[in-house]
């Protein structure tokens, strides 16, 4: 019996809202439409805002962000309803939205590890009639995990080859890895570090571009070693997982750090290092895998990233196969939206969720917190 679900994220480059409409019957699923929403220029402004640190007044703050989790709901409810108008699908017919929402903060380390996602799910369930299943990570850092990465359990589900060991590498504004071992062994995964969130801040400083089309500006630019050097001696890059990051860690604070002290850098050749810093830390990170990987599979946004894309071919051994992640028609962009349509349905089924070789939780998990319309 066919079982509708939608899924709805906005990643840590904050640049719109992805959508997916699928449909399962059992173990089975497709891609009925998917779609990408953009923000209002003036929404995006205040989620690159409040992600940061900021010296304004913490009530001033805690208002801005009650007023932006509340709008931010009111949009991903309505990406849900358009999409669905765009597909012919009554949104009546949709069993249940899974909302991942916008992160503002991802601290997994120190005495009280915290994640903070807006968008209210009460706002999306009342507007689009719509269950909505949402608030997926918090239960997974009350039992002592990171919170994230949650894709790989859905990349296994999705793409396990007995007969390889493959890893899925998701490119969005951080880049994570899941490691999928074959002969069906347990999945595993985490965050290698930035993949376009830095690239986007520099370009956006620099040319008021909200991302580097095809990375042309960093392909004309040349790779500063000592910067680069600089760069990959962050503790983050050395640290064993489990472990996961975000802006509000590797953020324009964070660059700026690495800029100090050094003779100065043109921007171009910046945005080259920092284009070079993901391709190197993406493979390093696959370098340190259990057994040798043998092909990888690319998916989220950063895959038409031209010279992102060439710069990990370069770094990555001849034998590794690299291709687009694609499934049952859905496209390697909304393949992380796609991921909380499932989290969704196991909700809905009573599912445990055994992430506990991937975010280091104690046990499996029910996840995420039901919304009825």
């Amino acid at each position: 019996m066919q079982e509708l679900y939608i899924g709805l994220i906005s990643g840590t480059s904050a640049d719109g809202i992805d959508a997916i409409l699928l449909s399962f019957e059992g173990e089975r699923l497709h891609a009925v439409a998917a779609n990408t929403f953009s923000y209002p220029e003036t929404v995006r402004d205040e989620i690159l805002h409040l992600s940061q640190p900021a010296a304004e007044h913490a009530a001033q703050r805690i208002d801005r962000m009650g007023h932006l989790d509340r709008q931010v709901g009111q949009l991903f409810a309505k990406a849900a309803t358009d999409l669905c108008q765009q597909a012919g699908v009554a949104i009546e017919t949709v069993t249940a939205i899974g909302s991942h929402g916008q992160t503002l903060r991802h601290r997994p380390q120190g005495q009280h590890p915290f994640t903070l996602q807006i968008g209210d799910p009460n706002v999306i369930a009342f507007t689009s009639g719509c269950a909505v299943v949402a608030d997926f990570r918090r239960m997974d850092m009350a039992a002592g995990g990171q919170g994230a990465p949650l894709v790989p359990l859905f990349h296994q589900w999705l793409t396990q080859d007995a007969s390889v060991n493959q890893v899925i590498l998701n490119l969005g504004g951080i880049a994570n890895i899941t490691w999928l071992p074959k002969d069906n062994g347990r999945a595993s995964g985490f965050d290698t570090g930035p993949a376009s969130a830095l690239m986007d801040y520099w370009i956006h400083h620099h040319q008021q571009q909200n991302y580097d089309a095809g990375g042309r500006w960093a392909a004309a630019g040349e790779v500063h070693q000592e910067l680069l050097k600089h760069m990959l001696a962050d503790p983050y890059f050395k640290m064993s997982a489990p472990k996961s990051t975000g802006r509000e860690y590797f953020d324009a604070k964070w660059l700026a750090q690495k800029l100090k002290g050094a003779d100065p850098v043109p921007a171009q050749d910046v945005q080259a290092t920092l284009c070079e810093l993901t391709a190197r830390t993406i493979v390093d990170g696959i370098g340190l895998l259990p057994a040798t990987c043998e092909r990888v599979l690319i998916c989220g946004g950063g895959i038409h990233n031209d010279h992102l894309m060439a710069r990990i071919r370069h770094h990555m051994p001849a034998h590794v196969e690299i291709a687009a992640l694609s499934h049952q028609g859905i496209e390697s962009d909304f393949i992380e939206a796609a991921t909380f349509a499932w989290l969704a349905r196991q909700r809905l089924s009573q599912t445990r969720l055994d992430y506990t070789s991937v975010t280091g939780a104690a046990q499996p998990l029910l996840l995420g917190g039901l919304y009825q319309a």
